[in-house]
């Protein structure tokens, strides 16, 4: 009965294909946006959905597109290009639903991105066949992969923290959906895998979650070179001091954290851990050796490649 119940809800028609909002399922048991049969987040809704996944969304030439599969790294290096931006003198609009001043692409009215000013920056969780693209303007996109046992973990606990998702699976539960495509922003390698397809295009700067982590003024500098920013060295050290996990987390940046009170189960804290390697305290030896499979088959001949811990 609940799986009929939540179908009947808010159905529409984009291209001729149906999409289902605030949707749960037995089979996807936690609230999703569902377009042609995949699992998009609940940031998409009826009044932003038509534009992205309808594909008419009004680019221009300077645009920037921060690319995440979602728990990769979305709010950090959205906050890093908002820091650099701003030594560069370009002051962002504040709004609570940003992270600093850049806007959530998949939730904000495109009426609403259309009013900003130039550059504009914007995140999102699309997948690289709905992302804005144009053919003659040269659009910027910066993409951020993860490890997939971080990115699962990592999901896991978003979904089972988060009110608005109404998840009570196990571990055990969420790991099989993850590995099915059916994780909290559909499958994984689609994702990544069409993104790295691109990873050479002169537009687009594909970096690592891990690399992130293991030298950020490196990947600092690399992001602002790619912005066409000229920083000191000085102002990268400083970006990247504003930019780590812990005065992230002290300074409460990103909408999620400030009213983690109303949006969290038990007031618990967006920042979790911001590590590599927690997969660690929640694989199996079983679903490693799965995990591990399921990577090599996906990943075989692509050259990309992780580090997982």
């Amino acid at each position: 009965m609940k799986k009929t119940e939540y179908s009947m809800k808010k159905q529409s028609v984009i291209a001729g294909k149906a999409v289902r909002f605030q949707h749960k399922t037995q089979e996807v048991p936690f609230y999703h946006t569902e377009f042609d049969g995949d699992v998009f987040t609940l940031a998409l809704s009826e009044e932003t959905a038509p534009t992205y996944l309808g594909g008419t969304f009004k680019t221009r030439s300077d645009d920037l597109f921060i690319m995440t599969y979602p728990k990769s790294g979305t709010h950090w290096v959205s906050y890093i290009s908002d820091q650099i931006a701003k030594k560069a003198s370009l002051q962002r609009l504040e709004k609570d639903l940003y992270i600093g001043g850049i806007p959530f692409l998949d939730r904000t009215p495109p009426a609403e991105l259309a009013s900003l000013s130039s550059p504009r920056a914007m995140y999102s969780h699309l997948p690289y066949r709905f992302t804005p693209h144009h053919p003659t303007q040269l659009l910027k996109y910066i993409v951020v992969a993860r490890n997939p046992k971080d990115v699962a973990v990592s999901q896991f606990n978003f979904l089972k923290n988060m009110k608005m998702f109404d998840f009570e699976g196990s571990w055990d539960d969420f790991l099989t959906l993850f590995m099915d495509g059916k994780g909290f922003g559909g499958s994984y390698f689609d994702w990544v895998l069409q993104w790295w397809e691109h990873q050479n295009n002169d537009n687009v700067l594909f970096i690592t979650y891990e690399d992130l982590k293991k030298d950020l003024v490196k990947e600092v500098g690399m992001i602002s070179h790619f912005l066409n920013h000229s920083l000191s060295s000085t102002e990268l050290q400083e970006v990247a001091a504003a930019c780590t996990f812990e005065a992230m987390k002290k300074n409460k940046i990103g909408a999620i954290e400030k009213n983690k009170a109303k949006t969290m189960k038990k007031d618990q804290s967006f920042y979790r851990k911001g590590i590599i390697g927690d997969w660690q305290n929640y694989f199996s030896p079983e679903q490693t050796k799965a995990f591990d499979d399921w990577c090599e088959l996906n990943l075989k001949g692509t050259g990309l490649h992780f580090e997982f811990s």
